[in-house]
């Protein structure tokens, strides 16, 4: 819409601008049209701008306005707002293939992963119990892990996504399984700055609890006083999304933007 309001200015200005050009070369030439030009590029200067605040009030009556049902989007962050490609970024720090596929299962999809996420160890001892489960690869695990946060960055769309539903009077809040150690990484490279269209956030590393436990959720509803019915939170892991519904939020399983848009239409939020 902004766009569009700057469009018709600069075309409403060219416009008037044109007349009363017209109506001096007219005047100069002496032409018997001049009179008439001179009137209606009065009556243009008045209309014009008339004619552009109806325009604009009638666009913003018919604009999507919020859902009478929900109040709060909830976001996951990885693979939700921030892509997290991390097997691209192992092969460009030119790990082999079964050096990439050791990390995938015995770091990326371990359990003990979550150890960063809850925040109760510190980081080297959780970067160790990695090295000495996997030995063979102590010193890719740590090219990978301690550099994690360079493969992460905004989607195309998040920026605009959150300022569209902010602009519509949607809360917004961030719920995410986070490390740290990443967030602080991140938050000097400038790559949180999507936070500054939320209105609140629980990250796991803050409050030692992880999802889907309830207990996380409990957090967020009573630190930020939600109602979980009026709510839907929006999550890339199918456990999370079952442990949100368990605590009476809607939910929707991430699986792409349009996808995502259009199951919050289907809750109304447009």
């Amino acid at each position: 819409m902004k766009k569009v309001k700057q469009i018709l200015a600069i075309i409403a200005v060219v416009l008037l601008v044109g007349m009363y050009i017209s109506t001096l070369v007219f005047a100069v030439q002496k032409n018997e049209n001049a009179a008439a030009w001179f009137r209606a590029s009065i009556a243009c200067t008045i209309l014009v701008p008339v004619f552009l605040y109806a325009f604009f009030l009638i666009a913003r009556t018919l604009r999507p306005s919020k859902s009478p049902l929900i109040d709060a989007v909830i976001f996951d962050v990885g693979k939700v707002l921030l892509d997290f490609p991390w097997e691209t970024y192992a092969e460009k720090l030119d790990l082999s293939p079964e050096a990439i596929d050791a990390i995938q299962k015995n770091v990326m999809n371990s359990k003990l992963w979550s150890e960063f996420d809850r925040n109760n160890r510190p980081y080297e001892d959780i970067v160790g119990d990695f090295c000495r489960i996997c030995p063979a690869y102590k010193k890719e695990i740590h090219e990978v892990v301690d550099t994690i946060d360079r493969c992460i960055e905004p989607f195309p769309y998040t920026a605009e996504w959150l300022s569209e539903l902010k602009g519509k009077g949607y809360k917004l809040y961030v719920l995410s399984n986070w490390s740290e150690q990443t967030y602080n990484r991140l938050k000097s490279r400038g790559v949180m700055d999507f936070e500054k269209y939320m209105d609140g956030a629980v990250w796991s590393f803050r409050h030692h609890v992880i999802k889907p436990d309830k207990a996380i959720f409990d957090v967020l509803t009573k630190n930020y006083g939600l109602v979980p019915g009026r709510s839907v939170f929006i999550d890339d892991t199918a456990a999370n999304v079952e442990g949100a519904r368990r605590c009476g939020f809607n939910a929707i399983q991430f699986k792409d933007y349009q996808d995502a848009r259009a199951q919050l239409a289907a809750l109304g939020v447009k």
